[in-house]
């Protein structure tokens, strides 16, 4: 079960940052959908005046668009809690170094970083 072993601090940072995410990745894509189609998006997909390809488009980029962002947002939210040596996959100050252990994986780009690149490809896109 995913959590399971977090400490609670952690998992308390984790869902007020996905909320966070999840308000702000919905404002970008409706002004997104706005800029783009030049119309609101779709208030109810399901309705059926809404045309068929128009809410499939807006359920594909808005499901999608709102995971990705809740699942990022917690993974670095539980990652600023984590000690410098976890987070490097080192181990801990006091336990020996085995020479069977795996070497640590590379990080990957921080939510900062994904942010700022964001920000330059739609600056450069207008």
């Amino acid at each position: 079960m995913p959590g399971k072993g977090e400490p609670h601090s952690s998992r308390m940072l984790k869902a007020p940052a996905a909320m966070v995410a999840s308000v702000a990745v919905r404002r970008v894509l409706h002004a997104g959908w706005k800029m783009v189609t030049g119309t609101e998006p779709p208030a109810a997909p399901g309705d059926k005046r809404v045309p068929l390809g128009q809410a499939v488009a807006w359920a594909v980029l808005f499901g999608g668009a709102v995971t990705t962002v809740r699942m990022i947002a917690s993974r670095y939210a539980s990652s600023l809690l984590l000690s410098r040596a976890q987070r490097q996959g080192l181990p801990e100050p006091g336990q020996e170094e085995s020479p069977g252990q795996p070497l640590p994986e590379p990080a990957a780009p921080g939510l900062p970083y994904l942010m700022v690149v964001a920000v330059l490809a739609w600056r450069r896109r207008r």
